[in-house]
């Protein structure tokens, strides 16, 4: 199996930073195999806040990559998603419960390029396989577990549970209101 190269809960990962402070609470991915479309919708964002340096530095991550018109100032896709036809992506805040969601979207054109995200074809199955990683806390109607990896066969459709550290979580809401364009 591939390594990871594209994490589907850290957005930071989708513009190449390594050390991203956006974390998806739960994160829904849905693969249509037959259009080569991936819909990724990252509910209920939030980072974790240790220092002053960290709230800076989240601020300028939203920054960045929220304010396309700042082109010496924005993040670029990442380099592994240079090869697909279409991304897209959407932040969206709900004021009333001052939570932020993201969504993004990818068109690819071969079944190698989902390599970028450690799915890989198996084709002597005619399946797609995901390795099982336990922090992940997988969930799955459409996949089934067969030692440590999911299997899918038309329909990869799974959510993601990440454990994180036992901080305290800060919403990414307010940072949103103060640096979105």
């Amino acid at each position: 199996m591939e390594q990871i190269k594209l994490v589907f809960f850290l957005f930071g990962s989708f513009f190449g930073i390594e050390d991203s402070y956006i974390i998806a609470e739960r994160t829904d991915v849905k693969i249509d195999t037959q259009n080569h479309v991936i819909d990724i919708y990252q509910k209920n964002v939030y980072t974790i806040i240790v220092s002053e340096e960290d709230s800076i530095a989240v601020s300028e991550e939203l920054f960045r990559i929220g304010n396309p018109a700042a082109k010496e100032k924005s993040f670029l896709w990442a380099e592994e998603l240079n090869s697909y036809a279409c991304k897209t992506f959407d932040i969206r805040s709900d004021s009333e419960n001052e939570k932020l969601d993201i969504s993004l979207n990818l068109k690819y054109d071969t079944p190698e390029q989902l390599r970028d995200f450690a799915v890989n074809y198996v084709e002597e199955e005619g399946t797609y396989a995901i390795v099982n990683i336990e922090s992940l806390n997988i969930e799955t109607t459409t996949g089934e577990l067969r030692g440590n990896y999911w299997y899918f066969k038309d329909e990869i459709s799974f959510s993601i549970f990440p454990d994180t550290p036992n901080y305290p979580k800060t919403s990414l809401y307010e940072y949103w209101e103060k640096v979105k364009p």
